[in-house]
């Protein structure tokens, strides 16, 4: 019986280009914290991406995947529904001897800094965390 791997998405829109991502994401995971096990792959869409049927039917689901700050809730804004596999960015998480919900709960950490470093416009981020929970997807809570 091998270790378990955790595995956990983030889909996401980000002012940066790809290369300035990546050429960040040494920085980034320093001031995020996240473990040395945390192993990350940033992709630029989703095409060419092969996910298994049940997680590909969810990201072609369109929703506001806004997260937004409290003076922007204040505000009358009409939702923008976008499907998650129209984000800008997939950044896909293996953490080794963690579950599923660890590892959506690091890659969370590490998209709360890619936000402020990344995105002129502080007042909302778009974007979700989905990973597999006992055979099935959900957002992280």
């Amino acid at each position: 019986m091998g270790n378990k791997i955790g595995k956990a998405y983030a889909f996401f829109d980000c002012d940066a280009s790809k290369e300035q991502m990546e050429r960040s994401i040494p920085s980034l995971r320093r001031d995020a914290m996240t473990p040395d096990g945390l192993q990350l792959l940033l992709h630029e869409g989703t095409s060419g991406l092969q996910f298994d049927k049940a997680l590909t039917e969810l990201i072609k689901f369109p929703d506001d995947y806004r997260v937004k700050s409290s003076k922007w809730c204040k505000q009358d804004h009409e939702k923008e529904r976008k499907p998650l596999a129209n984000m800008k960015y997939v950044l896909e998480a293996d953490y080794n001897g963690a579950s599923n919900k660890d590892t959506a709960s690091e890659l969370g950490d590490l998209l709360n800094v890619v936000h402020y470093e990344f995105n002129r416009d502080q007042s909302f981020f778009r974007g979700e965390i989905v990973y597999n929970k006992n055979g099935k997807y959900i957002f992280k809570e």
